[in-house]
Order: structure tokens, then sequence, then C-alpha cells
């Protein structure tokens, strides 16, 4: 019997899809199993490890026609497929469909689904078991919302009867090549699209094709731990080292389903024995063998083709001084590649220096000479010692290192590949075998931060020079900085690459605010170091024949080789008082030093009082720096202050280094959240029955903002202002005068849209917006392109994590 497992995602889902295909490949029972993937929007390099570990990678058609098609998400086809995968998986006999944001535990599971289809024709589990919260006084509400589903979708009718049936969770089920459900759900979904359209309607329509004939006696119900989904959490047993469900005989669970919470990583869990932990609740791939590769030692060598200078091609610079290496005759296919046929937006292909690329891949490039040697005599430095690099594409960067005689450790994802690992050990091993250096290199297949804090913990391991160079965009960079810092000696040096992108800029912002000495060097993508302890980074000189420019989001940095820059002088913190609702400027006495101004310690401050992902906290930390070093004139405002958090953070940074007075107005109900409106979904879960709807998140202002503001010494700065936004805005607009940094925190599509229609004209030219819930609630994301429509304008939307996003208004 053939059996092929799908599943699909696009590049947001990445992350999870990999931990659901892993889940499956790192069992004994599913080394060999064919599993197909639909490819939503998946990037380059996601797919090149996907091609690893896959057996067929397609990209789904609009199999139905249905209004709106045109400006529907592409992501949506990954729904609409699911009736249609005979058409692109042809000749298997049991199909099986595993969501993106679910993964197998328990191949016990995988065979039950197998038998249940085998036996009836569809294996499918219905979202009702014990630990249901749902069971638990909550159905009159859930059954609203069915109800609301088979009406918009298929008509009162079929709603009338249907409401209180259980759900069938269509995320993951099992489908026989000759069962009659193909073409009756296709059937029913056709007609759902033409009446209504969502993400639901696709599992709506399969509840119809089943309830609603006589497919019911050929659907085998199975039990809630082959599908278990998180309305009701499951619990970890120490023992047996899985989760099992809550109540006995606590049957381990087979499939852990995210089912839309894919927010969800670490959450707090009861354990077996009463225990609270607090535990990952995604797929923790299995730790992969590193490769190793030795340098043997020998009696002679030559070193002629790696330190001519005589071989540098016109094009090529160096700074003076370095110590040079040409490793390129182990390169062989490296090229001097056109910057134009890369599609990324941060190269600068302005800099007239030789861009290489490997000519099997000439649209990703290497480091160019100059940013070579500065890697290398950094490394020199460090003989001996160990050495980390995240991300090494083909090598080139590694072999610099390895080069240098320090003692390598080498993650990148893309070692899982055969064709790029082999290509990596052929040229670091023939360089180590010409130049006679003695050292060891690691090669170590998988994602960053988790494979290094992984590496680091199995093997008690620290280093003492790291090279950052993995992800470049979202909050990859960054939690690559933090990872890297946890793990680093006390004498070290932290070096990045494509500083030019502001999302890898980060990394350093983090390592600076941490209190690192920090330093760049003008090269064609720019790098820059951190470096702590008895150690210093290398001097460079750059190119003179080139006039530089530094991006607006590294000014403030000393360059090496250049003059330094002045920074602004720390000003004296300003404080506010509110009297007679009127603001009142005066001089503050404290010092600056009262709180250390480093990032990580004010978080561990905050975060009691807030919500927000480090990432995004760490966004409104930089962005509100940038206003106030650049004395960007406006105060700031919040809307969407609940325990006070991220108000009392921004005000810390107003307190330490704005050069001119501000004041941070935090608007909030603070007595719960209003009442959501039909649109406020999250993944078509409404808001109300998501755990996070109307009255939820109530934070008192005495016992919480208060006492954050205290602790920070920013009470002063801080206008807390209680009520719905559609009253109290439009009251305090005149009184807030000019923005110069919006936090939009309003989650639902009115409050958001209260907050844009009020005060987006308040915001000055240049002005910054992030707005928290984007990505999370889809009355949010309307609410700001709805705003957007009515403007005429579009926004540069940044991601920051899964559902944060930030923008600098431009007129």
């Amino acid at each position: 019997m053939q059996i092929i497992i799908i599943t699909a995602a696009d590049a947001n889902y990445f992350e999870l899809v990999r931990g659901t295909i892993l889940s499956v490949r790192e069992k004994p029972e599913g080394a060999n199993v064919a599993i197909g993937f639909f490819d939503l929007g998946c990037t380059p390099e996601q797919l090149q490890w996907l091609e690893t570990q896959v057996n067929i990678i397609q990209k789904p058609d609009w199999d139905f026609d249905f209004p709106g098609k045109n400006e529907a998400p592409e992501h949506l086809k990954g729904l609409l497929v699911r009736p249609c995968l005979r058409k692109y998986f042809p000749n298997f006999d049991i199909y099986l469909w595993i969501d993106a944001d679910a993964w197998v535990q328990d191949w016990r599971a995988i065979d039950l689904f197998v038998e249940g289809a085998s036996r009836r024709g569809l294996a499918i589990v219905p979202e009702v078991h014990r630990a249901s919260l749902q069971q638990y006084g909550q159905l009159p509400q859930f059954w609203q919302w069915v109800y609301q589903q088979y009406e918009a979708n298929f008509g009162e009718e079929v709603a009338n009867q249907l409401y209180s049936y259980p759900i069938l969770n269509a995320g993951v089920f099992a489908l026989r090549k000759d069962a009659l459900h193909w073409e009756i759900w296709a059937e029913k979904l056709d007609r759902g699209l033409q009446k209504s359209g969502c993400v639901m309607t696709d599992q709506f329509a399969l509840n119809l094709a089943v309830y609603s004939g006589e497919l019911f006696n050929f659907t085998e119900m199975l039990p809630a731990w082959c599908n278990w989904i998180f309305n009701g959490f499951p619990v970890w047993d120490k023992q047996r080292g899985c989760f099992v469900e809550p109540y006995l005989p606590q049957e381990a669970i087979g499939i852990l389903h995210l089912a839309g919470r894919q927010q969800f990583d670490r959450v707090q869990l009861m354990a077996t024995d009463g225990d609270i932990l607090e535990i990952s609740v995604r797929y923790q791939p299995k730790k992969q063998e590193a490769i190793q590769i030795f340098q043997e030692p020998k009696m002679t060598y030559q070193q002629p083709e790696l330190s001519k200078n005589n071989l540098l091609q016109p094009g090529d610079y160096i700074s003076p001084g370095f110590q040079i290496i040409i490793p390129d005759s182990y390169f062989p296919n490296m090229i001097v590649a056109d910057p134009n046929a890369s599609n990324w937006p941060y190269l600068r292909r302005e800099i007239p220096h030789n861009w290489y690329a490997d000519r099997r891949h000439p649209f990703i490039g290497f480091l160019n000479r100059d940013e070579a040697h500065i890697l290398y005599n950094t490394a020199l430095q460090f003989k001996g010692k160990k050495a980390l690099e995240i991300g090494c594409w083909l090598g080139w960067s590694a072999c610099h290192l390895a080069l240098a005689g320090v003692a390598l450790d080498v993650v990148d994802p893309l070692l899982e590949r055969e064709d790029i690992r082999q290509s990596v050990i052929d040229s670091i091993q023939g360089a180590l075998n010409a130049s006679g250096v003695q050292t060891s290199v690691e090669l170590i297949p998988g994602y960053s931060p988790q494979r290094v804090e992984e590496f680091a913990t199995q093997f008690n391991r620290k280093w003492s020079l790291i090279f950052i160079d993995g992800e470049h965009g979202g909050a990859g960079p960054l939690n690559d900085a933090i990872v890297s810092e946890k793990f680093a000696e006390a004498d070290a040096i932290i070096l990045f690459h494509d500083l030019v992108a502001p999302d890898v800029a980060k990394g350093l912002d983090y390592l600076k605010e941490r209190g690192w000495n920090t330093v760049i060097y003008q090269t064609m993508q720019i790098m820059g170091a951190a470096w702590r302890g008895n150690v210093e980074p290398v001097k460079h000189q750059p190119d003179p024949n080139i006039s530089w420019e530094l991006p607006a989001h590294l000014q403030g940095y000393s360059v090496s080789g250049m003059p330094v820059s002045k920074e602004f002088p720390k000003q004296k913190m300003p404080t506010l008082q509110q009297q007679k609702s009127q603001t009142i400027i005066q001089s503050s006495k404290s010092s600056p030093q009262t709180f250390p101004t480093n990032f990580k310690n004010i978080l561990s401050t905050v975060r009691p009082y807030t919500l927000l992902s480090e990432s995004r906290l760490f966004s409104l930390y930089c962005l509100a720096k940038q206003i106030c070093v650049e004395d960007v004139p406006g105060n700031f405002v919040e809307c969407g202050t609940c325990k006070g958090g991220s108000a009392a953070l921004m005000a810390f940074v107003i307190k330490h280094y704005s050069r001119r007075p501000r004041v941070l107005y935090a608007f909030d109900t603070f007595e719960g959240m209003p009442a959501p409106t039909e649109i406020d979904r999250h993944q078509g879960i409404p808001a109300n029955l998501t755990g996070f709807g109307e009255g939820t998140l109530k934070a008192s202002i005495s016992e919480n903002l208060d006492k954050i503001c205290e602790l920070l010494q920013v009470r002063d700065i801080v206008v807390p202002v209680k009520g719905l936004f559609a009253q109290t805005l439009p009251k305090y607009k005149s009184a807030i005068g000019s923005i110069a940094f919006l936090h939009a925190d309003g989650d639902w599509y009115e409050s958001t849209m209260d907050i844009f229609n009020t005060l987006y004209d308040s915001v000055i030219s240049n002005g910054f917006i992030q707005v928290d819930d984007y990505g999370h609630w889809e009355g949010c994301k309307q609410a700001v392109h709805d705003f957007e429509r009515m403007k005429g304008e579009s926004f540069s939307l940044h991601t920051i994590d899964e559902t944060g996003v930030w923008f600098q208004k431009l007129k």
C-alpha cells in the first residue's frame, strides 16, 4: 500500500512546517515514507532545505473559480487544494494530510489514520474531547460561531441542521484514493465559495459532505489524541518524555495541532506529577551529528596559492596591513558575478568592488575580498581557540576562518544537503591540506538559534570568536546575537556581515545596548564587530577611492579608519507632571545613571508588565531611541497600554536619550478589551472564542502602570488616559500635538481604525508607527490596509516577528 503524507506552507510558516516534516522523517517509520509539499511562497533557501526532505514539491493552482479569486491571498490555495490531492500526487493509495502547524509525536496516530481510511474511506478527528474547554460552558458561544460559518457558506437551512454537530477538523485527515468523499467534498466546497469563501470554507464543506448524506457511514471517527487541538492543554509525562492526555489513562498524544495558535512556543503546562513546567509545544528536532573535518599534519607543504597578493583581480580591494590569503583555487565554481542578478534590496550594487558568487548559484554572493580578510585577520588572534560561524553557505567564509587556525564550529541548515555539505568539505579540506594549518572544523546541520544552543549545551561549548551571517530578515539576526552572547567567552569578538540590512543591524544594536564595544567596517555590505574583555578588533582602512555613506540605521556607530562621529551628549532627564489637565515640563534632579541603559536589563524589569515579545519590545526601544537621538520633534503615544510595560520602556528611552522634553500618552480602557466585531478573528476563529475576547486583559493603573513607571522612575513622563479610543483620542488630540512615535496596539478593527483616523495626521513626516497585532488579528490587518487605501498611500511595512510590523510615515 502506497502512502503519502502531504503538507503546505509559505515563508512565514516555514519554521512550523519544518517541524512537521522532521517529526515524520526523524522517526524510524517515517524515514522512507513519501512526503509531498505544496509551496505557497517559500524562499529559495527554504526550498533548498525542503528538497532534502520531501519527495515531491508542487505549486497549487486555483482549482475552483469563485468571486474575489484574483484578490485572494496565495496561502488560501493551500486550503482549497485539499479535495484535489490526487491531481497533484497521483498513484498513491492513502493520502494523509497534516497542517503545517501540527507535528507527529507518536506514530500510532499515523497508523490509525491509515487503518481508518483503508476501512471506511475517510479517517478524521472530531473537535470534541474531555479536556476541551468548549465542553464546559462555552458550547452556546461556539455553536453560534459554527452557525455563522454554515450560514455564510451554505445558507440558513444547513446552519440550523448542523450547527450542533461536532466539527471534523480538516487540519489532519486521511483519505483512501477511491473514497467517495473526494468529489462530494469538491462539490460542496465549490458551492460554498460561490456564496462566501474564507479560510474555513473548505473545512465546513467537508463537514457538510460527511453529515448531510451517506458519507457518515464511510467515515472513521478517531480519538482526540490522534489530532490534539489546543482547545484543551495536554500535560507532560516526565517518565515517558512526551505529551499526554490530561485525564486517565493519559494516552500519549499522537499528533499535536496548534490549530492556528502558531504564536505558541514555550508555554506553562502541568506535568503528570503536578509540577508546573515551562515547555515548548513545538517539535524539537533530534540532535544531528556534526561532520568533522580534521587537517592531518604533513611533513611538508606549499602555500603559494594562499598567500600571493599578485593573484588579486582588478576590482579587488584589501585594507593595508592585512595578512593575505587567496584560497580561490579550492572554490573552482567561484566567479566574479553580476550583482544585478540578485534581487536582494540591500545589496550595495554601486560599490565598484568585485562581487563573488558560485556559478551554480550566481544570485547569492560571498564575502568580497576585503570582507573575507577582515574575517581572516580577526581570526588570527584566536588561533587554537573555539570559533563559531552561523551561516556558511558554500564555505568561503568558513575557509578563511579555518585557515586562521581556529577550532571552528559551523551551523547552517543547508548542510543537510549532500551536495552543499560535500562542496564545503572539499573546499575547506583542500585549502587546509595545501596550507598545512592544523585545526578542526565541525559542520553542524540545523537552524540558529536552536541548534547553536543545543550544540553548546550538549558539549559545554563557549566560543571566543563568533561570525553571524545567517538569516538576514525578521527576528533572525537579533536571535543569533542573543544566543551568541549567551555562549561567548569573557574575552570575545562577535562579527556581523550585511549590516546594510536594518534587521541584521538589530543584532549589533542589541550587543551595544548590552555594553559591548562596537565598530563598523565600511565594506561593500558593511561588516561590524562587537567585543568585550581583553581582545580588540582589527583596524581597517576603507577603500579611499570610494565616497562611503553610512545608512541611517547605523548612524552613531564609529567607523574603523574614518573620523569618529560625534555622539549627542546625554541630556538631563526631563520629567513631566500632569496638573489640571495641562502638561508641566520640569527639569529632573535624578541622574541618568539611576538605571542601566542597556535593553536587556530593562527587559527583565518590564517583562512582568507586558505581553509583547522581546523582538517587538526591542523594536520599540530602537525606534524610540532613534527618534530621541536624532532629535525628531513630537510626543509619544501608545494606544493599548494594558499593564504598561511597553509604555514604561519607551518612557525610559525618553528619559535617558531625548534631547528635548517629551511626554508619552498611554491610552487604554484599563477595564479589559472592548467588544470585538465579526471581522475580529484569528485564523478564522472569532476573537471571543480565542481566550482574548471581550473583558480580558483588565489591568488597573494603580496595580500595573503606576508600579512599573515607579520602578523605572518615569511616572512623571507617562500620562495615562482611561476610556475607549473613540471617546478619548479626539478629546486629547489637541493636547498631544505632534506625534513622533505612535504605538498602535488596539487589536480590533474598530479600535485600530479609531487610532489611525484620529492620530495618523498628527504623526510628523519621518515619524514611526508600530502596529502590534497586524499578523495576529485579521481585523487589525484589514484596518491598516483599509486606512492605507482611504489615504491613497502605500505603507512600507517592516516585519518584526510573526505579528508585529512598523513603518515610517513619509509625508
